[in-house]
């Protein structure tokens, strides 16, 4: 779980990313960062399935990657931190050394595209980059039994493509959270989807939402045809 000083960091980093989206400052010079109440909701997710490899696609100036570290940090797993900024990423670093967070980090600086290629299984995958790739990144995460696939905006950004998309797949239980900005769970498992939402998601979202009042579903794979997303 997240510590009191990992917490106030990542306040620091939501405020400042609230200051340039006032300022109106251009989107390439406006920081990515994950909410408050979404990064804590992912650091009680991962460390919940006892995820210990763990990737992040976009891992911006560091918010998310607290996050996830912290959650490596309580599992003894590990975060490979892809971000194609070099200088965000050079402020994650020095954020995580600060915060004594870096062991459990691998940060690497390239294209997702170009890193996946040949990227190994991992039992918890955060999405957060540019929203026209979150389909082709999906699809070329190896994941296993029992992995999640978390992606962020999906309510905010209305990507409904991308959740449509995922819950084509067989095999997944899939779901929209109105946590943040709205996060889309993805579990691949042969598990029901009922389980995987009373025993997973449903205890996290009681205590970590702070979004809006609204209807969380699960979908398994055999309602997929008339089950309907939830972004606005």
């Amino acid at each position: 779980m997240l510590n009191e000083r990992e917490r106030m960091e990542i306040a620091r980093l939501w405020e400042r990313k609230l200051r340039q989206d006032a300022l109106e400052l251009p989107l390439a010079e406006r920081h990515r960062n994950l909410e408050p109440a979404s990064a804590e909701f992912v650091c009680a997710l991962a460390a919940g399935i006892g995820a210990k490899r763990i990737l992040e696609i976009g891992g911006s100036s560091g918010l998310s990657t607290i996050a996830l570290a912290a959650a490596a940090r309580q599992v003894s797993g590990r975060v490979t931190s892809i971000e194609k900024d070099r200088q965000r990423q050079a402020e994650a670093r020095q954020t995580l050394s600060q915060l004594d967070l870096a062991p459990y980090v691998e940060f690497v600086l390239g294209d997702a595209g170009s890193v996946l290629e040949s990227a190994g299984e991992f039992d918890l995958v955060f999405i957060d980059c540019e929203k026209e790739d979150y389909i082709r990144f999906f699809d070329m995460l190896h994941v296993p039994a029992g992995g999640v696939v978390v992606a962020d905006n999906v309510i905010s950004h209305s990507l409904t493509s991308y959740v449509a998309h995922v819950r084509s797949r067989s095999g997944v239980e899939s779901m929209t959270l109105p946590v943040g900005k709205g996060l889309e769970v993805t579990r691949f498992s042969k598990c029901s989807a009922d389980l995987f939402c009373r025993s997973a998601v449903r205890p996290l979202l009681a205590t970590k939402s702070r979004g809006p009042t609204e209807q969380v579903r699960a979908t398994p794979t055999s309602a997929r045809s008339t089950a309907s997303t939830h972004e606005h």
